[in-house]
């Protein structure tokens, strides 16, 4: 679980990166859609590393209010994530600069989400670590 939890600072500090770097628009596409598709993917690299079957069917943890607020939380990050796309795309297609300034607020406001939505997702899923018992 620890490099679980290393994956999810260093996305942190990748989404840093490619915030800082903005202004560098190359650089911030290609960054960003590599942070969507870690955040994609992250549950089926979970999802390989861990027994899920056991603790979710077997131990009924998948009736708890807690994995339930993680998942509707995820699909909430993705839902921001498309809408994010779609503000990126009509910036870079926008004909003047009134329009791109338009878009480029809503591509700001829609970032303070991310990173919002993006923190509540991975402190719940750090929620949901069972610490692991050391023989001693």
């Amino acid at each position: 679980m620890e490099t679980s939890v290393l994956l999810v600072f260093g996305s942190f500090v990748w989404m840093a990166l490619a915030w800082f770097f903005r202004q560098h628009r190359n650089f911030h596409i290609i960054a960003m859609c590599l942070l969507m598709l870690f955040d994609f993917f992250f549950p089926v690299y979970l999802y390989m590393t861990h027994d899920w079957w056991q603790r979710l069917i077997v131990e009924k943890e998948v009736l708890d209010f807690l994995v339930w607020s993680h998942l509707m939380l995820d699909l909430v990050l993705y839902a921001l994530y498309v809408l994010q796309i779609l503000a990126g795309r009509a910036m870079l297609s926008a004909s003047n600069h009134e329009d791109y300034a338009a878009h480029q607020g809503e591509h700001a406001k829609q970032f303070l989400g991310i990173l919002v939505v993006r923190i509540l997702v991975f402190s719940s899923g750090a929620l949901l670590i069972v610490p692991s018992t050391a023989a001693s």
